[in-house]
């Protein structure tokens, strides 16, 4: 396993594109999983899926955008936790469909926590533990 310049095990950064849709119930995984970190923002890009056809008056006037709308995801976690988080992201983003996103997984160097100075994996740790509403499934 690689560690990092600090002595501290490497940190993988997944970021995940996914449906707009799909995102709850990733997010909820990943609750249920103890993943705790996470940033999302809605986003909007393009691919092999195609955008929305768009009317606009009487009908007079239709586009198809060249972009699709999309929720990117990014989660920092330990190297040993990489493989679950993206597994989890896999199976709650796949319809079978184009369009159903893009997972990249790179290495992170360092990681800081601003408040306590700590760094590297200690930087992405819980100071006390964390409780979540999680949605059950249906």
């Amino acid at each position: 396993m690689a560690i990092d310049q600090t002595g501290g095990r490497c940190l993988k950064k997944i970021e995940a594109i996914v449906r707009r849709e799909s995102f709850p119930d990733i997010d909820n995984a990943l609750k249920v999983a103890g993943i705790g970190g996470l940033t999302f923002f809605d986003a909007e890009g393009r691919g092999r899926a195609k955008g929305r056809e768009m009317i606009e008056g009487r009908g007079a006037r239709t586009y198809q955008s060249e972009y699709v709308e999309r929720t990117k995801l990014e989660v920092i976690v330990k190297d040993s936790e990489a493989k679950k988080v993206v597994d989890i992201i896999l199976s709650h983003a796949k319809t079978g469909n184009a369009g159903d996103g893009k997972i990249f997984v790179s290495s992170v160097e360092e990681g800081y926590d601003i408040t306590s100075g700590l760094v590297g994996e200690d930087s992405i740790k819980a100071s006390e533990q964390q409780s979540y509403a999680v949605a059950k499934s249906r």
